[in-house]
């Protein structure tokens, strides 16, 4: 009886998969029926000895995983199982996403919250360019003329990095993505368009940024990735590394988190209670909110500044995803603004700039 309440932890499988060559070896040495082996080293993805050819140096794991940018591509390079890697992680005390981040705090040690933004700031997000729209990157400006802004936050996503979708190789679209190149002199653009009005521009990262990263397998800090479109050194520009979250008047968090949710809000509550003291601004969703935090705090989600009919995924006939809405924040003396198609007049601002 002892045996079979053991058996119901990840320890005892891990400890038994390092230990047995087969289902067969463990059922007999453990005293369990082989389905009972098979149910719980299939529960916790674990491999016997038999199924890894040899047993890999675990440093040789570390920097396939480095080198290739994952559990899946590394197991493939070293010709073993994706399952075996796990295993190794686990037994090891680390994970995947451990590993990236020593490594990357290793190329980059500067990678660190620099930077908190002091005073009134437009707030922006999910531009995803080459998607952009031209009308709402000309709102942000005319904002931040009206309002007499000159600090702008780019909450993530700026770049969409459309060449780099895992969704358009595992759909073997790569042939109608937007060429980086292109991508790049467009981002270039608009960086043009927002610097006419913006002294300091603060990026974020987002999910989309760490298509790039992904791709050159963590191995260039985020600042000099703004090489790219040849703002690696332009003072004007400040880049939170590796952090997806800035500090506004060291009182709002701003935040791109990896994933979204699906559900209203969700994100922003479960910050609040982290961070019951910050006002919450969250981007990613593509949506818009308004509301308090529990403690009476705002709390926003703020939409995007892409272009939807021109968004690819969007179109695909069995997508889930909600309608997405333009829109954007500002922080003045004080007070956050949310501002969408519907709850603000553009009339002036739009004929402003389409004269500028």
């Amino acid at each position: 009886m002892k045996i079979f309440d053991e058996a119901q932890s990840k320890d005892f499988w891990v400890n038994a998969s390092s230990k047995f060559n087969s289902i067969s070896e463990a059922s007999k040495e453990l005293n369990l029926d082989r389905g009972t082996v098979k149910r719980y080293m299939d529960k916790f993805k674990l491999t016997f000895l038999s199924q890894t050819k040899t047993q890999i140096p675990f440093n040789e794991i570390k920097d396939a995983i480095i080198t290739y940018g994952g559990i899946s591509s590394a197991a493939k390079m070293l010709n073993i199982k994706s399952s075996n890697i796990r295993n190794r992680l686990y037994n090891e005390g680390t994970s995947m996403s451990k590993i990236m981040y020593e490594y990357q705090q290793k190329i980059a040690p500067e990678q660190k919250l620099t930077e908190i933004i002091l005073g009134d700031c437009v707030i922006t997000a999910d531009y995803h360019t080459p998607f952009c729209s031209v009308l709402w990157v000309d709102r942000v400006v005319g904002i931040g003329k009206k309002e007499n802004i000159t600090q702008l936050l780019i909450a993530g996503d700026f770049f969409d990095f459309d060449r780099l979708s895992f969704w358009a190789k595992e759909s073997n679209a790569v042939d109608i993505t937007v060429p980086l190149d292109e991508e790049l002199d467009l981002a270039s653009m608009v960086l043009d368009k927002l610097e006419s009005q913006y002294d300091k521009i603060y990026f974020v990262g987002g999910n989309h940024w760490l298509r790039l990263l992904k791709n050159i397998t963590f191995s260039l800090s985020s600042r000099k990735a703004l090489g790219l479109v040849d703002r690696a050194n332009d003072p004007r520009y400040k880049i939170n590394e590796y952090f997806n979250w800035i500090l506004i008047d060291n009182k709002i968090r701003v935040t791109h988190p990896k994933r979204a949710r699906r559900i209203d809000y969700t994100l922003a509550r479960d910050l609040s209670i982290v961070h019951p003291d910050q006002w919450i601004v969250v981007a990613h969703r593509h949506r818009v909110n308004d509301g308090f935090t529990p403690s009476g705090l705002p709390m926003l989600e703020i939409g995007w500044l892409g272009d939807t009919e021109r968004m690819r995924y969007v179109q695909h006939t069995d997508s889930t995803y909600y309608s997405w809405i333009n829109g954007f924040a500002y922080y003045k003396k004080g007070k956050l603004h949310n501002l969408t198609e519907y709850n603000y007049d553009w009339i002036e601002i739009d004929k402003e700039e389409c004269n500028a």
